[in-house]
């Protein structure tokens, strides 16, 4: 592949301090404790004083893709010929992921929603529900996405509200989870759920979702 000439900055990250190198304009310092947040204020630092359109971000880290595809849009909104491309991977694992075609296919709603449900299905900081990974909270996720999408795109624009059991979105939240578990069932709570599984269908503990009140922790 001919890659086209490129003006190209460096950025260094020292602790809070941010140096540029290649690059006449400041960046204030970033407090962000994460670098995997700390690459979107980087990038749109780079939109908006350097002219950036076409940006490569190298990383073997999953988390930095679904970060940039749930920024994407308010990005786009910084320059909407903005084309993000990212260097993933290692050896003969490694491969150029498309942003721009990831969201084109997700939509927008779902695009912003998709950090969201990265950490809710469980992600380095949060755990996963027990023998159930990310294809099965994805195909749960597809087939109440008309409830569930709105309600964790809610949550991306909100991520400090505390849902009481009584939402709207709580309820969409519990019905994601209880499909994850058993995808023909039509009970809305997760502990009358975990009632059902274990008295009709003989499931065993280990296998039943979480309680309600470990749900909402």
């Amino acid at each position: 592949m001919i890659m086209p000439p490129y003006k190209y900055t460096f950025i260094y990250i020292l602790g809070q301090s941010v140096i540029n190198r290649g690059s006449a304009s400041s960046m204030p310092d970033c407090n962000h404790e994460e670098a995997d947040t700390r690459i979107v204020v980087h990038l749109r630092h780079a939109l908006l004083t350097e002219g950036a359109v076409t940006v490569l971000v190298r990383t073997v880290d999953t988390d930095v893709v679904v970060i940039l595809v749930g920024k994407f849009h308010d990005l786009k909104a910084v320059n909407a010929d903005v084309n993000i491309w990212v260097a993933f991977g290692m050896g003969r694992s490694f491969k150029f992921i498309s942003i721009n075609k990831i969201c084109a296919s997700l939509g927008e709603q779902k695009s912003r929603s998709l950090p969201v449900f990265h950490a809710f299905s469980g992600c380095d900081t949060t755990s996963t529900f027990n023998g159930k990974g990310k294809r099965s909270a994805w195909q749960a996720w597809e087939l109440c996405s008309n409830a569930v999408t709105p309600t964790l795109e809610f949550l991306s624009t909100n991520p400090f509200q505390e849902l009481q059991e009584d939402s709207i979105h709580f309820r969409n939240l519990e019905r994601l989870v209880i499909i994850m578990f058993d995808k023909s069932s039509p009970i809305d709570s997760v502990n009358e759920a975990r009632m059902d599984l274990f008295c009709k269908h003989n499931r065993a503990l280990e296998n039943l979702p979480p309680t309600q009140v470990n749900l909402r922790n």
